[in-house]
């Protein structure tokens, strides 16, 4: 007997090691379920009666670095009653399982903060298995619960699975900060399809959205009691689009070495945020650069606008910029005008109904680490369950 190891618990109460042996790459270890009777399946009645044993190889976590496997001696009992033959209950690996339940628990929470590849190799399995686990993983966790909480407050943005090619849209509960489902598609029929199946459809107050024509169709029809607000961000990015037109307009003489190049991201960043140097810097650039002085100023007092205390003074605030920028504001800013004009009440929406988009774009970011991670998805489903799986932490039970 070897008298240089000593003895880890194998975390399996449900069995009784029969033997083990550790070798330099791999751990083995000879298992039997401790349950000595077994009910049968057809009359209901418990025998002790062992037909034959069979030894099957399963695969556990490891242990000490090491794989472990596991050989369970799987019984199969004869009833004495009605004479049926019947395997024995198999709780810690599953019916027709080569693993243990914990390990595949194990590989789908591993498989969401790695690639699958990767876990695959370095756990000595196939990628088809870590594939299963993460989908066993998903429907333990997003298992759909009796009755799903109404949504308020929607928000919708659309983000690609193929780069330039194929989009689809995410719709979340910004009250609850919760992802509420995926849809394959960024039209209106396809998003028409999903609010259709919304619990309690009447209690949705208000959907934030980028103004995407086919969005704001789908709410109206769907649910003509909410108010469309237009996020924004996407107002904002709007007018930063703008500002920058101007500055390129007055580059081409400086190339992309010029100091107009050089400032593009102190232009566009918020006059608050400025340091004292930074807004020295930005003073001394205006100063000889009049026309980008007047389109700096329209797009802070744009920001500004947006600090209105109700939608009155917002409706007053917004006539007199539009004037301002008629008056003598640069042609970028006045190609403004249509937007406000197609936009207008959902843009004013937002001094009603105060909500973002801030935390739908987290989670498109959130989106395009899980696609690096797994260096992109073929099968979109997969992905969308991915992203549904970034509403619960793994290992927390999902509330009901």
């Amino acid at each position: 007997m070897r008298d240089d190891c000593i003895t880890i618990t194998l975390g399996l109460p449900e069995v009784r090691v029969l033997r083990e042996e550790e070798g330099e790459h791999e751990i083995l270890v000879e298992v039997q379920y401790r349950v000595a009777r077994a009910e049968c399946p057809d009359c209901g009645q418990e025998t002790r009666t062992v037909h034959d044993r069979r030894r099957q190889w399963k695969r556990d976590r490891r242990l000490r670095d090491k794989p472990v496997w596991l050989l369970l001696h799987k019984r199969r009992f004869r009833c004495g009653a009605c004479g049926t033959v019947f395997s024995e209950p198999n709780p810690v690996f599953g019916s027709r399982r080569r693993s243990s339940q914990r390990f595949r628990a194990y590989l789908g929470q591993e498989a969401l903060q790695q690639t699958i590849r990767h876990l695959a190799q370095r756990e000595e399995v196939g990628e088809g298995l870590v594939r299963r686990c993460v989908t066993e993983l998903a429907q333990t966790l997003l298992g759909t619960p009796a009755q799903a909480p109404p949504v308020r407050i929607l928000g919708l943005d659309e983000f690609s699975i193929k780069k330039g090619q194929v989009y689809d849209t995410a719709l979340m509960d910004l009250e609850r900060k919760q992802v509420v489902g995926v849809v394959s598609g960024h039209r209106q029929a396809e998003v028409q399809q999903f609010l259709e199946t919304l619990p309690a459809p009447e209690q949705v107050v208000a959907v934030v959205m980028d103004m995407h024509e086919p969005f704001r169709q789908a709410v109206q029809f769907c649910l003509p009691q909410a108010k469309v607000v237009a996020d924004k961000f996407h107002v904002l990015a709007h007018v930063h689009r703008a500002l920058d037109q101007v500055r390129t307009s007055l580059q081409p003489q400086q190339g992309k070495r010029g100091e107009l190049f050089r400032a593009r991201y102190l232009l566009l960043a918020a006059a608050e945020r400025l340091t004292l140097e930074q807004r020295a810097r930005l003073e001394g650039l205006l100063a000889r650069y009049p026309t980008l002085a007047r389109a700096w100023a329209l797009k802070e007092s744009f920001r500004q606008w947006y600090a209105s205390p109700d939608r009155a003074t917002a409706t007053e605030r917004l006539e007199a910029w539009e004037a301002e920028v008629r008056g003598q504001g640069p042609a970028p800013f006045q190609r403004l005008f249509s937007m406000l004009r197609d936009w207008r009440q959902e843009i004013l929406n937002y001094f009603e109904h105060r909500y973002t988009n801030g935390f739908v774009e987290g989670k498109n970011n959130r989106i395009k680490v899980i696609k690096r991670l797994a260096y992109g998805y073929r099968n979109a489903q997969n992905f969308r369950q991915r992203i549904l799986l970034t509403n619960v932490r793994v290992g927390e039970p999902r509330a009901a």
